[in-house]
Order: structure tokens, then C-alpha cells, then sequence
């Protein structure tokens, strides 16, 4: 069932038509590319079923000739990277370009990368009207221990118009809600799909400052607050200390 609504949706709501009259410019809620020109590192705190734990994330812009990109890095909270992407920056929005996954391997201690397929790259939209219009991405992957199984995840945002204020770095920025529609699963022979539901905010001149996330019958709930913004050598720092290095 939720694929054949997933097949409605991109039917009715193309990402890259998003633009035209009667919208509403949300760009200045996403990102700033302009301020992330040399990166800075956000700090959430993940709350999962009660426990909680940081995560960072490293976002740079940059420029080339073939338009204006955004990269991200995350951190988990032993300083090991789990995630590497590229996004595009275009008129309508932001769209995914690369998406390389980490995990360590558990005879080496190295990390292994995997390459994901793209097949819906819509991130963020910079141009919206209502809660009719869904933006659509989706990946698949092989996973390094499993060749034969191919991992997906599909997540469409639905924009719910504006959120509640959000105090971070002792300012209260105003800010926009959207919803969210996830699937997990594989495409091995008898595997399961996970469905999730939950909401993403963004602050304006900030970029995304809270999340909720809940799967399933509600076994798992994922809730995350951006804390702080700063540089990477701080971050560097912090690993540091946690290695303990001087």
C-alpha cells in the first residue's frame, strides 16, 4: 500500500515544478549557504526511547562552475563518521547528488563506505503552497555484509506551514514545520518494511533545529534538538579530549 501511494505522489507533485505564483519562498529556512562557506559543525541531541546522545553534523558550501553545492558530514557520538552527502542548491530547492553510508568493520576496526543509489533526490524545497504538495526522497543500497539484499528508505516531507519559535544561541528564530512519511526496508526475499511518521522543524537563517521521528507501533521514538553551532576545530578538540589525546 505505501507504495502504491508513494507512485500517486510523484504522479500528482513533481519537485522541480515547484515554482509559480501563490508559493511561499522558504529558502532563507534551510541552510545558510552563504555563512557555511569555510563549515561549521551543529550539535543535536538525539533522544532514543529515553536515552539520549550527540551527534554532529560538519556543513560547507561551496561554489563551482556548475552551481552552488552543500556538503554534510556526521558524527556519531564515538567521533566516527557515519554519513558523507552532496547536495545541489537550485532555484527550487535543495537535491541530492551523493550519499556514501560508514560502518566500522568488526575484524579491522576500519570503516567501510558504501555507495547508495539515489532515486528521488528532494531534500528541501525552496518554494511551497500546502500540505498538498509532497517532496519525495528515497535510496537503496547494498550493505557491505550482504550483497544479495538491497536496502531502501523512502521519505517524503509534506509542508505544514509555519512552527513555534526555536531559542538556540540565545536567540528565538521564527520557524516552519514539515511533515514526514518514511519507509525502511528490504528487498531480499521475506524481509520486513518499517513505516515511520514524524515531524522536522527549521529555523530561519539556521536550518533544521528539531525532529520526531516514530516507527512501527511506537517501539521506537527518535527525537533530536539542534544545542549548538561552531567551527570544526572545536569538534576536533572534543575528539581529542576523547581519545585522549592532548
Amino acid at each position: 500500500m505505501f507504495r502504491f501511494w508513494v507512485i500517486i505522489c510523484i504522479a500528482s507533485a513533481c519537485f522541480a515544478a515547484c515554482t509559480g505564483g501563490g508559493k511561499r519562498d522558504i529558502k532563507a529556512y534551510y541552510f545558510p549557504t552563504d555563512d557555511l562557506r569555510k563549515g561549521l559543525v551543529y550539535e543535536y541531541e538525539v533522544t532514543q526511547n529515553g536515552i539520549s546522545t550527540p551527534e554532529y553534523w560538519y556543513y560547507r558550501s561551496f561554489q563551482r562552475d556548475s552551481g552552488a553545492f552543500l556538503t554534510s558530514t556526521y558524527y556519531d557520538q564515538f567521533f566516527q563518521i557515519g554519513q558523507i552527502s552532496r547536495e545541489k542548491i537550485v532555484e527550487s530547492g535543495a537535491l541530492a547528488q551523493e550519499y556514501f553510508l560508514y560502518e566500522t568493520d568488526s575484524v579491522t576496526g576500519g570503516q567501510n563506505q558504501t555507495r547508495t543509489m539515489i532515486t528521488a533526490p528532494d531534500i528541501f524545497p525552496f518554494r511551497v503552497k500546502d500540505s498538498t504538495g509532497v517532496f519525495l526522497f528515497s535510496v537503496n543500497f547494498h550493505p557491505s555484509d550482504d550483497s544479495l539484499a538491497t536496502v531502501y528508505v523512502i521519505r517524503n516531507r509534506r509542508f505544514l506551514g509555519d512552527a513555534p519559535e526555536y531559542e538556540v544561541l540565545g536567540k528565538k528564530l521564527p520557524c516552519v514545520r514539515f511533515r514526514l512519511h518514511e519507509a525502511i526496508g528490504n528487498k531480499k526475499e521475506g524481509a520486513a518494511e518499517v513505516e515511520g511518521v514524524g515531524e522536522e522543524r527549521y529555523a530561519k537563517g539556521i536550518g533544521l533545529v528539531w525532529y520526531r521521528k516514530t516507527y512501527g507501533s511506537g517501539a521506537l521514538q527518535i527525537e533530536g534538538r539542534l544545542l549548538n553551532i561552531f567551527p570544526m576545530a572545536e569538534l576536533e578538540v572534543k575528539a581529542a579530549e576523547y581519545f585522549g589525546e592532548e
